[in-house]
């Protein structure tokens, strides 16, 4: 039984998939460089070498999540039930577009079969 019914929770499964994959190389892979308090750009490089994409799908994961949170955090108690509404700038925009292919191709293998 497949649990992922929509494109958005497939996008997001994808990309989750695509930085676990990246962990898992962290832990495993470069834990002498951990040892050695190595910079956490060695080690983002490093991976980006190893997988360009979970790379990049990290680094604009977190970035949104980083203007999330801020967002949050300065609004404060005024976040009603209404939500609230977020800017990305331009850059981040590129970046979001630049893993968006990558993103799809993944969550491709993970929506289920439709029928024509």
């Amino acid at each position: 039984m497949n649990l992922i019914t929509t494109a958005d929770h497939a996008f997001a499964s994808a990309a989750k998939d695509m930085v676990s994959a990246s962990k898992v190389i962290q832990t495993n892979v470069l834990p002498v460089l951990n040892k050695v308090s190595a910079q956490a750009s060695t080690i983002e490089a490093v991976t980006g070498l190893i997988s360009p994409v979970a790379a990049n799908v990290e680094r604009a994961a977190f970035a949104v999540l980083g203007v999330i949170i801020k967002a949050i955090t300065d609004a404060g108690q005024t976040v009603g039930a209404a939500g609230l509404n977020v800017s990305l700038d331009a850059a981040l925009v590129a970046d979001v577009k630049s893993i968006i292919p990558a993103v799809k191709a993944q969550a491709a293998q993970l929506m289920p079969a439709t029928k024509n």
